[in-house]
């Protein structure tokens, strides 16, 4: 029977080193999926006609978008990025370790009276697979807030996309595979339909999952929001005595861009490479309930003094440590070279609204990401 249409219980996605290209794990948690192909064309004319000379096919780019809830199983980013092209792990889970991953992706599509995405009854294969090579990450996201699911957002760029099933699959260039994916991960079909986490850790992850307290697996907020204990450089957010935290934090959101480049070379049609354009900025974003106004005080000479003497002793900011950590296991860390970037007031009006402050911090090339189910072991929590 063919499909009238495709919705989220019959499409796949996954992820494989680059090195592999028939194993892909299944991305679990997925919540939005979006591919985009573009078609870089370059115009030629010449004197002596109007109409064009030559409409020239430069390299295609693919985007890949995705969103998962955080929920135990893998991020997108730790599978993306697990090996380089030589199919060597990172050497760290840092920024700078997981710069060099590299991926392939496939997008399976089954028949739209599946209850799962597997194959089901008289079916042998999907109805249509996509293949995507030479994956790099291009930006990555986690955000949490008291209204919703812990997310993460992974944007995913690269030259290649070939449907293996479906599609015109007897005119590629003889170095792509066209093999039909395998799923290594346990099947739904067998039982496997519960987030990874759900027994330890609350299942998908929302706002009460947020590891606040003392300890060494604790998130860690900037000591210039009021209401966070000040128990030296680096202090996480504690209960008071009557039971409620002394900051009301409604949201929090870590961005980075990694600005991928390609390299082209002569002889050669597509990119060999797309590094990351280092310094990479990345972003906190926490939103607070005010109950006494931002308490940030700023001034052309400084309120600070360092007591340095004249040249450079004065100044506003101060480095903050910031690290998000999820009752699931993920740890967003930001290091410690964190400033205000800036802090915006907003709400209070005369509707009813509460006032509620956003403090943006920002640092550069410090993002480090570790996850329980991270493929590389070395790099796990």
């Amino acid at each position: 029977m063919a499909n009238k249409r495709i919705y989220y219980a019959v499409q796949r996605a996954g992820i494989a080193p680059f090195t592999d290209t028939q194993n892909y794990t299944t991305i679990r948690g997925l919540q939005t999926l979006g591919v985009t192909t573009t078609f870089n064309l370059e115009q030629v004319f010449e004197i002596g006609q109007l109409a064009i000379y030559e409409n020239i096919e430069g390299v295609p780019d693919v985007e890949v978008q995705t969103e998962k809830v955080m929920d135990g199983w893998a991020p997108v980013y730790t599978l993306a990025t697990q090996t380089d092209a030589e199919g060597s792990a990172p050497p760290s889970s840092s920024l700078s370790g997981r710069s060099q991953g590299i991926c392939r992706m496939a997008i399976a599509i089954y028949e739209e009276e599946n209850t799962y995405a597997e194959t089901q009854g008289s079916q042998s294969q999907p109805g249509a697979e996509v293949h995507m090579s030479g994956l790099y990450i291009s930006s990555v996201g986690y955000a949490v807030s008291v209204d919703g699911n812990a997310t993460e957002t992974c944007t995913l760029v690269g030259n290649n996309k070939v449907w293996v099933i479906g599609g015109d699959t007897g005119n590629f260039h003889s170095s792509y595979d066209t093999t039909a994916a395998t799923w290594i991960d346990p099947p739904w079909s067998g039982g496997n339909t519960d987030p990874k986490s759900i027994a330890g850790s609350g299942g998908v992850n929302r706002r009460e999952d947020v590891l606040f307290g003392s300890g060494a697996n604790v998130s860690l907020l900037p000591l210039n929001i009021p209401g966070v204990s000040n128990g030296g450089n680096c202090s996480g957010l504690n209960l008071l005595s009557n039971g409620v935290y002394g900051a009301h934090v409604q949201s929090w959101n870590v961005n980075t861009d990694l600005g991928r480049e390609e390299l082209f070379e002569l002889g050669r049609r597509g990119t060999y490479y797309r590094y990351v354009n280092f310094p990479v900025e990345v972003t906190n974003e926490i939103t607070v309930i005010s109950v006494s106004g931002d308490m940030i005080s700023a001034t052309e000479d400084g309120i600070y003094d360092s007591g340095l003497g004249a040249c450079g002793s004065r100044y506003n900011l101060v480095d903050q440590c910031i690290r998000l950590v999820l009752c699931e296991g993920l740890v967003v860390d930001s290091g410690t070279k964190n400033k205000l970037s800036s802090v915006g007031v907003s709400g209070g009006d005369a509707g009813g609204g509460n006032v509620e402050v956003t403090y943006s911090y920002t640092n550069f090339n410090e993002m480090d990401v570790k996850h329980p189910n991270d493929p590389v072991v070395a790099l796990r929590p």
